[in-house]
């Protein structure tokens, strides 16, 4: 059992899995924000200062979480409450969190619920599209990164067209 004092040594990616597998299986499966072709997957998970980043896609939803990796530097998370969190790209809300598994997080949502048409491999694009963009430091955001990069707008990062690419 996880609590407050819960901090990976190693990257967390298959605790958030199993974690949000078993929020699936015992609470989520039967809402209809579900959508049961979609899988839950941890996704890009990387140290970023003492802790870890990564992005999260559920049934239900496409998040960016920070998970604790040292007790000295993690921020006291008080539990539904939205805190900034400064990343490369600028600073974010994050919703402080607590799962008895996992202990405290913080989570980003991008996408909640998921639209229909969006499948696993789209999902999994854009969340880590935009958790790759959240690490982009503003100013190298901004640069023209030569003819074959795919131009990202603001509307796609919000809210991505399945019959858009993203790379």
């Amino acid at each position: 059992m996880a609590h407050r004092g819960t901090y990976f040594k190693s990257s967390p990616a298959a605790a958030f899995e199993a974690a949000f597998e078993k929020i699936y299986r015992q609470k989520m499966r039967e809402l209809p924000i579900t959508r049961p072709h979609l899988a839950v997957r941890a996704l890009g998970f990387a140290p970023f200062h003492g802790h870890w980043i990564g992005a999260l896609v559920t049934p239900w939803s496409i998040l960016v979480v920070l998970a604790s990796g040292n007790e000295q530097t993690w921020p006291a998370v008080q539990v539904g409450k939205i805190m900034p969190v400064r990343l490369p790209a600028g600073a974010f809300h994050f919703l402080g969190m607590q799962e008895e598994s996992l202990g405290e997080f913080l989570a980003c949502s991008l996408m909640s619920p998921i639209e229909p048409v969006y499948r696993q491999k789209d999902c999994e694009a854009f969340a880590a599209k935009a958790l790759a963009l959240m690490m982009t430091p503003a100013a190298e955001a901004s640069k023209p990164s030569g003819a074959a990069s795919t131009e990202l707008t603001r509307r796609d990062f919000f809210a991505p067209r399945p019959d858009k690419e993203m790379r």
